[in-house]
């Protein structure tokens, strides 16, 4: 997989696409929780010898987990990684002074202003306007 650097102009001419992306895996992370919620407390309620009883359900479930990981690793083929779902918090692979560091992104930002390096994560957010 070859990497991809992004400027703070490419990270955010994507941040449409990812709000409704990290909206979208958001929705999908609750729903798969409910349902699978769900059919563990029809099993308790309703125990039955038959292991196949809630297949179909289970099934759509995994169905489901692939679609959102089908999504996420497609980020990351792209080198953005998503860091929180519940945050919106994006990672954008990018390079500072001849190392990789990060664009770091939060759903509730209007746009790309920090980043961090590799290891530092998101407490070591600086802003880009201090990038030296």
């Amino acid at each position: 997989m070859s990497k991809k650097y992004y400027t703070k102009e490419e990270a955010n001419a994507m941040l449409p696409q990812l709000a409704n992306m990290m909206s979208a895996l958001k929705q999908a992370r609750e729903d798969i929780a409910i349902r699978r919620l769900y059919i563990e407390r029809k099993k308790r309620e309703q125990p039955s010898g038959d292991p196949d009883r809630f297949f179909v359900e289970e099934t759509e479930i995994e169905f489901a987990v692939m679609a959102a990981r089908q999504q996420i690793d497609h980020l990351l083929s792209e080198s953005i990684e998503i860091k929180d779902i519940d945050a919106g918090l994006v990672d954008f692979l990018t390079v500072v002074n001849g190392e990789e560091a990060y664009l770091c992104w939060r759903a509730d930002e209007p746009e790309v202003k920090f980043w961090h390096g590799i290891s530092e994560g998101f407490k070591g957010r600086r802003p880009i306007d201090e990038l030296p």
